[in-house]
Order: C-alpha cells, then structure tokens, then sequence
C-alpha cells in the first residue's frame, strides 16, 4: 500500500430489528444515529404506521426528535413482514418480549413463536444471517432453546445461520443515551464470523466491546440486574433505620457512596423498585438457580423486601395522615419513574390499593403515565379496591385533598407552588422519593414528610441539612 493512503473500512451489513417496543426501537435509532442502515418490523401494524410517518406510542426523553430525524433521513425504515426484513438485513436482532410467567420463569413463549416465524423466512435461503438475541433470556437460552429451534425451522447450519447473544442496558427515562452511548457493549458469540460482524456494527459506537459465550453474556445480564435491585433494596432497608433514629437517608447514602468500592449510583432510597426489569429477572434468575440446584438465598429474599419497603411507603402515608377513612389523597406519579410513561411493576400500583383499600379516595396525576395507569389499573383481578378519580392537572388532583403523595420525582412536582397548598384542604406532603427540594421541604405553607428522613422529635437530631464534608 502506498505510503499516506488511508484504509477505508468495509460497508457495514444492514442491520434488522424484531420488535419496536421501548428496547427494540431505541436500539434501531441508535444503529441508525450511528450511520448504520437498519430497518424494522413489528407484528402491530398500527405502530408500523406511525414509525413511519414518524410518531411513536412511547413516551421517553429524546426519542421522538430522533425517529424524525432517522426516518427523514432513511437510515431507519420500517417493513411488513419476516420476509422483507430476512431480505434486506444481514444482522437481525430479536426484541420480543419475555415476561414473567407465574412460576418466576420467563415465559418463552412470545420469543419462540418469533423464532419460528424467522425461520420459516429463513428457509431456502443461502446467504449468511446472524440472528442476535437481544431479548433478556435466562443463561443457556440462546444455545439450547433458540439455536436448535431456529436451526430445525430454517433448514440451515452454521454455514449460512450465525446465532449470538447481545443483552441490553438500557434504563427506561435515559433510554435514548444509553443506546447512543452504553457504558459496555457485552457480546455472546461462539465464532470469528459472528464476532466480526458484531464488531462491524458496532464499529462506530464510542463504548468497549465485551466478547463472550452467549450463556456468559446472559449471565452478565441477569448478574447486573441483580445487583443494581440489591442496592436499591439496601438503601431502602437503611431508610427505615434513618427514620427511626432521626436521620436522612439522603445523607447517608451519600456517604457510603463515597466509597469507590460501593459508587453512588442505585442508592435512593423509595417505596420499592419497579419497572419491567428488576423484579422480573430477579424472580427469573432465582427459579433458574432452583433449577440447577444451587442455593441463592439472598437473591430469594429481594422480591420479598421489596414488597415489604411498599407497604411500608403505604403505611407512612397512613401514619402522616392519621388514619385514611373518609380522606381524599392526591397520588402524583403513576410511572414506575419519572421520566417514563410505563407502569410495569410501578409501586403506584400496590400504593394505591393499600390507600383506596383502607378508605381514601384516591385522585391520581401524572404528566406522561395516566392513559396507561388507567390501562394497568383496569386490568388487575376482580375483587380488588376500585374507585379512582382521573385527573389531567396537579391543581385538579390536589383540590380539597388532604395530603399528596409524591411517587415519582417528575420536575413538574419538585417546583410545588405555593397555591398548590392553598388548594388542599390539609396542606400535607408525603414525599416517597424527596423529590421536593430543601429548599422548599420548611418553606411553612405546607408539612413535609419525607421517606427515609426521620421527623421531628424523634432519635437524634440531624445536624443542617447540606452535603456531607
């Protein structure tokens, strides 16, 4: 090669996504934002539509302004079918969903049923293919389950059919930066060719490539997951103690968190996680460990605590209110967190059970969550307590209530004007995730009440509030 002539790097394969929920169109964007061309389907030909014209069902930061700018500029589209996205793309990558059966176990049964329908398009073809799993899978899954069902439907072998793991990162609220940005790419492959491709895809994204089997890459899925919903439910724990001897949980997280060995993140304390993840997998991984034998009695015990940090969020309120026959409660914040519009696994959910249960009626406000919360709150078994009151403003949710409840920190909460208190009948806040500044918490148009802080009069007394030295 003459001297100073640059190398150029080969095209990159077209990239295809099976299923545009939260994870699988966040993850074609990102391909797409890297100028890697991809296209798309999904089995709902209402959302194809609107992908297209560029409009989505989800709410999360940033991601809209992206599907316009893809769509415009066609690096990102959207097909009808198996056989359209088999054809043009090298790399597929399978987004489907893997709930919660009712044993613990992943349900299956979507990501097979997809497997089939792949490889039915897969058949009599001879040029290579590399199917990805993306989807969170149990470790084996990928070798054991997907492998051979998608070997035996499509016809093929090794020679035109590669099959990889590639789980996903992404925290719902800060979706669209973590696909753009991942701290980790963690790859699962069992061959050079599919590790080439992996490598080509993912040339452009400014992350280090972590290259492993399938079951290990899985295992790191279910691992992180885990371990993130331990630190949470630590903090939790810890909460209930600062509460009783006069603490603030905020505090002292902050510095145990100091310690590089801990790291702040995933240490606020709440009334319990959420969320299409955490519980799921962590339920997933313990009957999976069940399975194999091996004991696992600290992830068996998470689930357990977690529930028990909502019951407690619900008892609070209950204690603050002095008893809830009769009252009128403003519940703000219906998504699992701010920042999102889902409300899988929300704690609003149980929270608003234990309060319409004990004899509050409920008037429920969220800037995102409401259709949806509506959706989730119609669909739980017969028999359970009704009687919602549906509000599209804060003013609307807090007229005449006697306390509010904030359950996710969304920024239109944290700002609580002072007419916000003249409108309550008891001016009274519950802050389940102190979401309201120090700033405002003894402003004196309203009481504050602060989970994981303990009030006054009891343990000790805090020293002033600010940073720990």
């Amino acid at each position: 090669m003459a001297h100073g002539r640059r190398t150029r790097n080969p095209p990159r394969p077209v990239v295809g996504i099976a299923g545009l929920g939260y994870m699988g169109l966040a993850t074609a964007l990102a391909f797409a934002h890297r100028r890697v061309p991809t296209v798309g389907y999904d089995i709902r030909p209402e959302l194809r539509q609107r992908l297209r014209s560029g409009r989505s069902l989800i709410y999360e930061k940033g991601l809209l302004p992206l599907l316009r700018s893809e769509v415009r500029s066609h690096r990102f589209g959207v097909v009808d079918g198996w056989t359209e996205l088999v054809r043009q793309a090298t790399v597929i990558f399978l987004c489907l969903p893997s709930p919660r059966g009712p044993t613990g176990r992943i349900d299956l049964g979507p990501i097979e049923q997809g497997v089939r329908e792949l490889g039915g398009a897969l058949r009599g073809g001879t040029e290579f293919r590399l199917v990805v799993m993306k989807s969170t899978v149990v470790p084996g899954t990928t070798e054991s389950i997907v492998r051979p069902l998608l070997e035996q439907v499509a016809g093929r072998d090794s020679a035109t059919l590669g099959v990889a793991s590639n789980p996903e990162f992404l925290a719902e609220g800060s979706m669209v930066h973590d696909a753009l940005d991942p701290e980790r790419i963690v790859v699962g492959v069992s061959g050079t060719r599919e590790a080439r491709l992996l490598r080509s895809v993912y040339r452009d994204f400014p992350s280090p490539l972590v290259v492993l089997t399938p079951t290990e890459a899985e295992l790191v899925k279910y691992s992180s997951n885990a371990f993130l919903a331990l630190k949470v439910t630590f903090a939790n724990e810890i909460s209930r103690v600062a509460e009783r001897v006069g603490g603030d949980i905020d505090r002292v997280m902050d510095g145990v968190g100091r310690d590089s060995r801990v790291g702040p993140k995933f240490l606020s304390a709440g009334p319990g996680f959420g969320g299409s993840c955490f519980e799921k997998d962590v339920a997933a991984l313990t009957e999976r460990a069940r399975e194999l034998g091996v004991p696992v009695p600290l992830l068996g015990q998470l689930v357990p605590a977690n529930g028990a940090q909502t019951r407690h969020a619900a008892d609070l309120v209950r204690e603050a209110v002095g008893g809830l026959e009769g009252t009128s409660i403003a519940l703000l914040g219906l998504a699992f967190k701010a920042g999102t519009d889902d409300v899988r696994e929300s704690r609003a959910v149980p929270i608003a059970e234990e309060l319409v249960r004990a004899g509050a009626t409920l008037r429920v406000h969220d800037p995102a969550a409401l259709d949806n919360f509506r959706t989730i709150w119609g669909q739980r078994e017969p028999g359970g307590p009704d009687g919602l009151v549906f509000c599209t403003t804060v003013e609307e949710a807090l007229d005449q209530a006697d306390a509010a409840v904030i359950q996710a920190a969304w920024p239109a909460y944290r700002r609580w004007l002072p007419r916000w208190s003249r409108l309550m009948r008891r001016p009274l806040v519950v802050d389940l995730r102190r979401a309201l500044p120090e700033r405002l918490r003894h402003r004196g148009d309203f009481e504050w009440v602060g989970l994981g802080v303990g009030r006054a009069g009891e343990g000790t007394q805090a020293p002033a509030r600010g940073p720990v030295p």
